[in-house]
This record gives structure tokens, sequence and C-alpha cells, in this order.
């Protein structure tokens, strides 16, 4: 039985259309979704005085409050003082999740999402719920995810890779769902055959997506005398950068950056173009991507997909039956594979084949709602009225 729920994001991100799908899923089959947001939308979160609370969650707030504040406070200072400005946005979480008579805070990313849904669930009373993706939980030391979460009813992983992060911090696996993000399938019309040799992208432009090698493995495809365009949809802190690396490479009439797309134009492009690329990397500080959405989209449009192994990629895409799966950054084996692809049809529209059969299997939305659905309903007792 669908029931109030409170959704809270830290900031409405036009990359992270998994999330809305996922809201629009439930409003469908008639749960109350109560979105807000520590910043932009039309459900921000105000800074409100704890003072308005009634006095019994007054009191629960501070005490919540305190004690997630102390324990951060010794080993990540500049941590608990973030925690500390957020509070009067914690205090209008727990008015507005008692107002709406909401019986679940879903936090999204293991971030200052979950510290503020942690303190607002136990000041109203209510359990709370958390759902990781990828920076979230790879870049994050065990301790501070596990201090993050442990106070959670239960987490839920768009990926293994990511369950495992969350496991390895000590959370429960008990507790520990992996729930894929599914696509509404019906929007997305196979067909195969693609005549024109177009490569296609669209992410943030920033180092873990790993475009300076797809821009170098541009620059062999062409000295090896193929000929194509590549395009590359998205915005972010290295477009000037990469930029620079087209026009010093000579690839100007090749590649292009038409910057943001909405959705609906980034599933046209994705359902003329030849192949869909995302050469993903590791950086440093352990980020990578998750199960990336431009995969799924393009899997289930039937454009066959080139990425690589940094991520979490490899639980979807399986090299040389769905897709081609080379080795982060190394642009030589980039450019190899999509010469292979480029050069053979009939072997892309076998792949194309058998990766919707992938996302249809695994990632159909109406079947993935259904178990987020039930992971919502046995984190809420009956007895909560």
């Amino acid at each position: 039985m669908p029931f109030p729920l409170l959704h809270l994001v830290d900031t409405v991100a036009p990359s992270e259309t998994f999330i809305r799908r996922e809201v629009e899923q439930l409003r469908l089959r008639d749960w109350p979704v109560f979105e807000v947001s520590l910043k932009g939308g039309p459900g921000e979160l105000s800074r409100c005085r704890a003072a308005a609370l009634p006095a019994a969650c007054r009191r629960r707030f501070f005490r919540a409050s305190l004690c997630r504040v102390l324990e951060e406070l010794a080993p990540r200072p500049v941590a608990a003082l973030r925690i500390l400005r957020r509070l009067p946005q914690a205090a209008d979480l727990s008015r507005r999740a008692r107002e709406a008579g909401v019986r679940l805070i879903h936090a999204q990313f293991a971030g200052i999402t979950a510290d503020l849904a942690g303190i607002a669930a136990r000041a109203v009373g209510i359990p709370w719920t958390c759902s990781v993706h990828a920076h979230d939980v790879f870049t994050c030391g065990k301790a501070v995810l596990h201090r993050r979460l442990r106070s959670a009813r239960a987490v839920t992983a768009c990926s293994q890779g990511a369950a495992e992060a969350v496991v390895s911090s000590g959370y429960p696996a008990a507790r520990l769902s992996v729930i894929r993000h599914g696509l509404a399938l019906e929007r997305f019309r196979f067909t195969e055959g693609r005549a024109e040799d177009e490569l296609f992208t669209a992410c943030r432009l920033e180092v873990k997506k790993g475009l300076d090698v797809l821009l170098a493995a541009c620059a062999a495809l062409r000295d090896g005398g193929r000929s194509f365009r590549c395009v590359i949809a998205g915005e972010g802190t290295l477009r000037q950068d990469l930029e620079r690396q087209r026009d010093r490479l000579g690839l100007g009439g090749i590649v292009s950056f038409p910057g943001w797309l909405p959705e609906e134009a980034v599933r046209e492009r994705l359902s003329r173009a030849t192949l869909a690329v995302l050469p993903s990397r590791r950086t440093r500080d352990g980020d990578r991507d998750g199960i990336a959405n431009l995969l799924l989209e393009a899997m289930a449009l039937g454009t066959p997909v080139v990425t690589t192994t940094a991520g979490s990629a490899g639980e979807v895409v399986c090299d040389d039956e769905n897709g081609w799966l080379v080795p982060p950054e190394d642009a030589g084996a980039l450019a190899s594979a999509l010469e292979q692809a480029l050069a053979c049809p009939e072997k892309r529209n076998r792949l194309a084949v058998a990766a919707r059969r992938t996302v249809e299997a695994e990632f159909d939305g109406a079947k993935n709602i259904r178990r987020l659905e039930s992971f919502f309903a046995t984190c809420v007792p009956c007895s909560i009225p």
C-alpha cells in the first residue's frame, strides 16, 4: 500500500534523469511523493528555526543534531561545520515531514542529504533510507560512510560495485538491496542498421568521463583513414580544455561540442548515432561511473555501446556479446574497438539486439519500480500511524 514519502536530493541536476524517472513512476503508481532539495527546484528547503518545531520534536532534533555534529568534529571538523550550517534546513525538513505526515524520508546519495535525513527522521520519529550511486560511495572513506549510513533503516545501491563499497564500510548486507535504475521501455523504440558513421556521447565534461582519451582515439581513427563524426554533448569544467585539445589535434571538422541537450534531444541523437561511446576512467580519489544512464538508453534504442572497465559498466555490458569493453586510459584500444565496430555493421546489429534483451531483462522500469516499492514497504512498520 503506497504511503506518503519525502524524497530528498541535494541539487536538482539535469543530468540525474534516473532520479526523476523513479519519482515519476512512483507517482504513477499512486505514491504521494513530496520532493524537497537543499538547493534549486520548487521544493527547496528554507532556513527554519528549530524553535518552530513542537517541544518533543524539538528535543529530539537537538539531540540528533548534537550527536551527528560531535561524531564528525574530531575526525572531520570541516564536515561537522557543514552539517552545523545546514541545521536550519534540517529543521525545515523535519517540519515538512511532520506536517505532510510522511512515514519515510528517502535521501538520494550518501552525502549531506544523508546527514540531514538522519537528523530529521530521528526528530520526527520515522525511519529513513538512502539510495547510493557512485561518487558518494567510491570517494568516501569507510569510516565516514559508516557514520553517515548506520542509522538508515535500509539502503539501495544501483550497482553491485556501489553495494560492495557500502558493505565494506561495515553497513549490514542484510539491510542493503541492489535495485537497478529502470527505463520506461515504451519510450525507447528499438531500431538497427544506422548508416551514418557518427559517434555520440552525452555526459558531464569532467575528468572521470575520460573524454580526453576519446579525442586521442578520434585522432587515431582519422589518421587511419576512417571517415566519421563525433558529437560530445554536455557541459562541465573541462569544456574549454577539451575544445583546445580538439583544435590541437586538428579535429575541428570532426568533433563537435553542442553543449547540454534536453533529454528528448539526447534520445533523438542516440537513436540515429552509429555508436554510443563512454570512455570512463577511475580518478585518483577513487571516483568512477556506476552504470551510466547513457549506456542503458543506447542499449534500449539499438545503438551499440563502446565503454571501459573502469566503473560498473561490466555489470551490464559483456565484451563482444552485447557491446565493446576496453581498458580505461587506452586510446589505442578504444580506437581499435571503434574501428572494428564502424567496419562491421552486421556485428553491430547482432550486439545491438543482444543489448536490448539485456535491458529488457534487467532494466525494465515497470519491473524495477516494484522492487523499489517493496523496499520502501519493508522499511515502514504497520504500526506507524
